[in-house]
């Protein structure tokens, strides 16, 4: 794992490095969030600070590629997660206060070159406003996304229940569909400007981007709408062929990411080409709207607006609903990293993470921050020590790493709850009619007695 979070930690910040030197590039007369004359988007000191600030990128992604070095020989996966994550927002904050110290510079050179722009009365076409979804998706194109959540949510409560994390992987399809969904909505009710005085390089420029993003929108909940399948795939599948079915899926995706990235830079590629048609070019100064890259405008009812980049859809954070979309989404975002580290934190550290108890009931399985197991005494076929795991397994959910396997898994095709630390032996292995369970504790004749105690209890 180890050496996987490494290779992704490298691949991020050559990525993030590289994205990140779009905005240095001018687009509709903004260039680092600065808006300047035709004229002087060419200037030699509007390049400095451009060249600079991409030179900059680089020479981070490669800083940040050495210090993430340390994370091939942590022992342990909550400190290697931890410092995978610290890593991660690290290169971000650094990444974006060098955007912060660029945009002051341009800033600094537009203000000492009395670079003022030229003050026009608004223009306002009409037809414009009246023709500003024409090139806008139809709806029904989120039917095929929309028919494979239902089928696979359909599919995996017939064929499992709502047990194990059905009910999940379904609600995550469903919100993401209506995330995107949502997305489309505010996407139909951008207000459209007339960025030249050309009335058909108008309509074109809004009928690409409009086109551009509900295409993308309808092409992601396509993409993701599968997650309804996976949680019974994952267990009505052999070993083998899941594994096939889960590689294919993780490629696609990359390729989508990839697709995606592509396609955004076509489509403002495209909008340069025809607004570069135009013999005038509408712009306006919008830099005091646009603090550090962040759209802030409470005069602006809208919540999400598109990005001066041309890749984008920012959030309005001079309004509510703006502040609690990225409030809500920080929340979100921080337990989720709490609620994998800590458990984590337990397992490493802790002299006895997963404990194990037995009762006149019968037998009590518990984990940091998970849901107990008891197993009563007549449903108890068989007890065994073992010193390794069947290779036929599969996590469905839970921790998956090269120290311990906790959560629900299908080995051998049959259900099974794992509480074990990989480097440990042996392996308590307790068989009922409908599931397996296999326990591990850092003491290995803690495990031996626990098995001893079992025997003795069942009177053999």
């Amino acid at each position: 794992m180890n050496f996987f979070l490494y290779l992704l930690l490298v691949g991020v910040n050559f990525l993030m490095a590289l994205s990140g030197r779009i905005p240095a590039n001018p687009h509709k007369n903004v260039i680092l969030e600065t808006t300047l004359p035709k004229d002087k988007l060419q200037d030699e000191q509007v390049l400095a600070v451009s060249r600079t600030y991409k030179k900059r990128l680089l020479q981070g992604a490669f800083i940040f590629t050495i210090l993430a070095l340390p994370i091939l020989i942590i022992p342990y996966d909550s400190l290697t997660l931890i410092y995978f994550i610290v890593n991660v927002f690290s290169f971000i904050g650094a990444f974006y206060y060098l955007e912060i110290l660029s945009i002051r510079k341009m800033t600094a050179v537009k203000v000492k070159n009395n670079w003022v722009l030229p003050v026009r009365p608004i223009l306002v076409d009409t037809k414009l406003v009246a023709n500003k979804n024409r090139k806008l998706i139809s709806i029904w194109w989120f039917l095929p996304s929309l028919l494979i959540v239902l089928l696979g949510s359909i599919y995996s409560f017939v064929t499992l229940g709502a047990t194990g994390g059905t009910w999940l992987f379904c609600l995550l399809a469903v919100l993401m569909m209506a995330m995107f969904w949502l997305f489309y909505y505010f996407i139909a009710r951008f207000p459209v400007k007339a960025v030249t005085s050309d009335e058909a390089i108008n309509q074109k420029v809004n009928d690409s981007m409009r086109h551009h993003w509900s295409v993308l929108m309808a092409l992601s909940a396509f993409a993701l709408s599968p997650l309804a399948f996976i949680s019974t795939i994952s267990i009505v599948l052999p070993y083998e062929q899941m594994l096939i079915v889960s590689l294919i899926f993780a490629l696609l995706i990359l390729f989508f990411v990839l697709f995606t990235f592509y396609y955004l830079f076509s489509a403002r590629k495209k909008q340069d080409q025809l607004i570069a048609q135009a013999k005038e070019y509408r712009y306006s100064d919008e830099d005091q709207y646009w603090k550090y890259a962040i759209y802030i405008n409470p005069d602006d009812k809208r919540i999400l607006v598109p990005d001066r980049v041309g890749m984008n859809i920012s959030t309005n954070l001079g309004r509510l609903g703006g502040k609690l979309t990225m409030g809500i989404l920080a929340v979100i975002v921080i337990f989720a990293l709490i609620g994998v580290s800590i458990p984590m934190l337990i397992s490493d550290f802790t002299a006895n993470p997963f404990q194990l108890s037995t009762s006149h009931i019968g037998i009590h399985l518990s984990a940091p921050m998970t849901q107990s197991r008891k197993i009563e005494w007549d449903d108890v076929e068989s007890v065994a020590l073992i010193d390794t795991l069947p290779k036929d397994k599969i996590r469905l959910y839970g921790t998956a790493t090269e120290n311990y396997l906790t959560g629900e898994f299908r080995v051998d095709n049959k259900p099974a709850y794992l509480l074990v630390l990989t480097h440990e032996k042996p392996i308590l292995e307790i068989r009922t009619k409908d599931k397996l369970y296999y326990y591990t504790n850092k003491d290995s004749h803690k495990t031996k007695k626990y098995y001893q105690d079992i025997q003795t209890i069942r009177g053999k």
